[in-house]
């Protein structure tokens, strides 16, 4: 370990990068005849404001730009001789992107000054299942699609299922919201039983990627949800204040302003929010659910020519209650929990020239969670602590060589987690008393080295391959080669497209050491399975994207997952301790249908269409963590409790620019029912419809009022979400509320 700490360090040294949403863009410019044009004047600029970056096109057509933010970007290329031609497209989180620019022109000195617009509908050069949603997109959609990032994700990535306890499935991975913000992840999981979480609020971007993925994203795999935060120098000077309120004690407040002040660029957000239904409850209606919270971000940078420092400080917490069921209710149970977390990411880019940029990230997160214990003297008692602490540093190296974008990073973490558990079942026969306190060190490491080149010209391919050392609770180590490739038909307008992604990812951070301490000391010596480990996969995908009319696309990804010591987590009997379980192999495939309305501003129309089918297998034996009551058999199949056939979401969402910014809009979710382990019934399928609608009640100059009312879950559809097991309660949906939104925008 330490000479493999030693090479990491090095590279570190010689690398002395940032990851701050790195961003490459290269392209050529050609007349009709695709003769390259050599000095065109290329300016970029983010939709959402800010500055313009600008570059100039070689002797062979060809232009670059580098650590660019990932966002809604408009490219205008011009030259004497020729008309302007504008490109639109979206830019992703640290994926290249290559763009062939043609220019058109002047036959004719008296002709019309004519500027050309092009919008891409597909990147033709897109090898990976990914949704990009920029803050123009966000802030289309309905509050409540948005409030947070569960409720981001169950209405907006493709196959996402609900799980037992407000966990989130994603290709048969029940921990599977893998974030990574400007570029730096974390092992912790950001479901609210385990974190305050982020605010959408804060996003410039956020690309949801479910499959194909480069070498750069480590580990921990399932969904990725790699965000961009604000731009402070997108929002000059001006800002919003925020304010949701609806039913069940639903309230919202929140506001940000960002601009600059001489070279230093600066973002402030805050927010504070109450649900009277924190957590899915064990039954139709919510019994001591109340949760409460508060999230705050500040981000400042200061740029130079060549060089960019930049702060990112987030800190949330939230205080909620254990919802009861109605006998634990009666018997007077009043069980609660605390979590708090905090997060600072220092980094600094510097540019070498347009081809080449090198980058460094400083990161740390402290976060700490409290069970308190019921004050009745007769449920079971739980009592616990757990607290973690993460600090690393990330590299990465991108440079532009021949039509091939080249990048190499390293990424070093220390962990240490403590945690502290008291367990009294009180008689309940499912509940042995258990009286842990325990702490570990640790860490993980990981380097790579991928390229996105094209083999032919309308064939590109991300090739790449990563080590990772993961070593806290249990040690492992792998080496995971990763390829994509993506075929543009111009003809057609469709891109075929494949994947392969070897994966490693490391146990759950969350309550690893207690499962662990379980799994060997269990009184029952056949649970006595180890600790947990990590979970390999093979993953592999095929996809077919097709332009069906400019800003209308159809996606379609068949997908197959295979694995051993795959994830689910198990609750101790009512006490909300969810512990990770590992089973011996795993597979899960499936299918996915998008289909993106995007901004069709013409008829004012923003829809989108995303339908699933899968399936999940888990076969026994148990190999690690908390294996409940009992041991499965070598060979043994269940289907987890996350299992869903066929899912389904929706939104369509009219707009009138004209007349007071007014729109109206619908979500639907629909799902075939969630199986619970080792049974033989399927719980009832569902269907859920939401509704909403606003306009600008003000409007001087740049202050603006908004008006939004929402009605969610419109039929009052309290439906059966998950059973996790026989000795669990089933959790069910949230009922209807009414409510809005005023947003004042200066």
């Amino acid at each position: 370990m330490n000479s493999v700490l030693r090479l990491f360090l090095l590279c570190i040294i010689v690398f002395s990068t940032d990851v701050f949403a790195q961003t490459a863009l290269e392209g050529t410019v050609t007349d009709r005849q695709q003769k390259a044009l050599a000095n065109v004047q290329i300016s970029l600029r983010n939709k959402d404001g800010g500055a313009v970056t600008r570059a100039s096109t070689d002797q062979n057509g060809r232009f670059y730009l580098t650590n660019i933010q990932a966002g809604d970007y408009e490219l205008a290329a011009e030259t004497s001789g020729y008309f302007t031609t504008r490109y639109d497209f979206v830019l992703r989180s640290r994926q290249p992107l290559s763009l062939a620019v043609e220019l058109q022109p002047k036959e004719d000195v008296k002709t019309t000054v004519e500027v050309r617009s092009t919008y891409q509908t597909i990147d033709p050069e897109k090898t990976a299942s990914s949704q990009v949603f920029t803050r123009q997109d966000l802030d289309v959609l309905p509050f409540p699609m948005v409030q947070n990032t569960n409720h981001l994700v169950s209405n907006l990535m493709p196959g996402a299922t609900q799980s037992h306890d407000n966990f989130i499935n994603v290709r048969g991975n029940e921990f599977s919201l893998h974030e990574f913000v400007n570029g730096v992840s974390f092992l912790d999981n950001e479901q609210p039983q385990f974190s305050p979480g982020i605010s959408p609020e804060i996003f410039e971007t956020v690309d949801l990627l479910t499959g194909g993925f480069t070498a750069e994203y480590g580990n921990r795999f399932g969904g990725v949800l790699d965000i961009t935060t604000r731009s402070a120098r997108n929002l000059s000077n001006h800002g919003s204040l925020t304010y949701y309120g609806a039913t069940q004690d639903n309230h919202d407040l929140s506001g940000d302003v960002g601009g600059t002040a001489g070279r230093i660029g600066y973002y402030f957000f805050g927010e504070g929010f109450t649900s009277g239904r924190y957590l899915d409850p064990p039954g139709p209606v919510e019994l001591n659910d109340f949760g409460d919270g508060v999230r705050g971000a500040a981000h400042f940078d200061l740029q130079g020519k060549q060089d960019t420092l930049k702060f990112l400080l987030m800190g949330s917490g939230a205080n909620f209650q254990q919802p009861n069921i109605t006998e634990d209710q009666e018997a007077g149970r009043d069980a609660s929990r605390r979590l708090r977390s905090q997060t600072a990411i220092l980094s600094w880019e510097h540019t070498f020239s347009p081809q080449t940029s090198v980058l460094t990230s400083l990161y740390e997160r402290v976060t700490g969670d409290h069970i308190l214990p019921t004050s009745d003297p007769d449920t079971p008692l739980t009592i616990g602590s757990r607290s973690t602490l993460t600090g690393g540093m990330k590299s990465d190296l991108t440079h532009a060589w021949h039509g091939h974008i080249i990048k190499a990073g390293v990424d070093f973490a220390r962990y240490r987690e403590l945690e502290s558990f008291f367990i009294d079942g009180r008689g309940d026969p499912d509940v042995f008393p258990i009286d842990f306190r325990g702490g570990v060190k640790g860490g993980q490491a990981g380097m790579y080295v991928e390229d996105h080149f094209h083999l032919l010209p309308r064939l590109t391919v991300d090739a790449g391959v990563r080590y990772d050392y993961f070593d806290l609770v249990d040690t492992q180590a792998q080496t995971s080669p990763r390829i994509g490739f993506a075929w543009s038909i111009r003809a057609t307008k469709s891109v075929l497209r494949g994947a392969y992604s070897r994966l490693m990812s490391p146990p759950p951070i969350e309550y690893s050491l207690l499962a662990s301490f379980i799994g060997n000391t269990a009184p029952d010596q056949d649970l006595r399975v180890g600790n947990v480990r990590a979970y390999t996969q093979n993953a592999f995908e095929a996809g077919w994207l097709q332009e069906l009319y400019p800003r209308v696309s159809l996606e379609v990804t068949a997908w197959q997952h295979t694995g051993h010591n795959s994830f689910e987590n198990h609750e101790i009997s009512i006490s909300r301790l969810f512990l990770p379980i590992n089973f011996h192999t795993a597979r899960a495939h499936g299918l996915d249908v998008v289909l993106n309305v995007r901004r069709l501003e013409r008829l004012g129309i923003n829809a989108r269409l995303q339908y699933s089918a899968q399936r999940t297998y888990f076969y026994g034996p148990v190999t690690g963590g908390f294996a409940g009551n009992e041991p499965l058999e070598p060979g043994e199949r269940i289907i987890p409790a996350f299992d869903e056939t066929h899912t389904a979401t929706a939104y369509l969402i009219y707009s009138n620019r004209r007349w007071r910014n007014f729109w109206m809009g619908t979500n639907m979710r629909y799902g075939s029912g969630s199986k619970p382990e080792q049974s033989d019934i399927r719980l009832p399928s569902h269907f859920v419809d939401d509704l909403g609608a606003g306009l600008t009640l003000w409007n001087a100059e740049a202050r603006r009022l908004d008006l939004e009312l929402n009605v969610t879950n419109v039929g009052d559809n309290r439906y059966q979400i998950a059973k996790e097991s026989d000795e669990i309660p089933i959790q069910f949906a949230p009922s209807r509320t009414v409510g809005g939104t005023l947003k004042l925008r200066f």
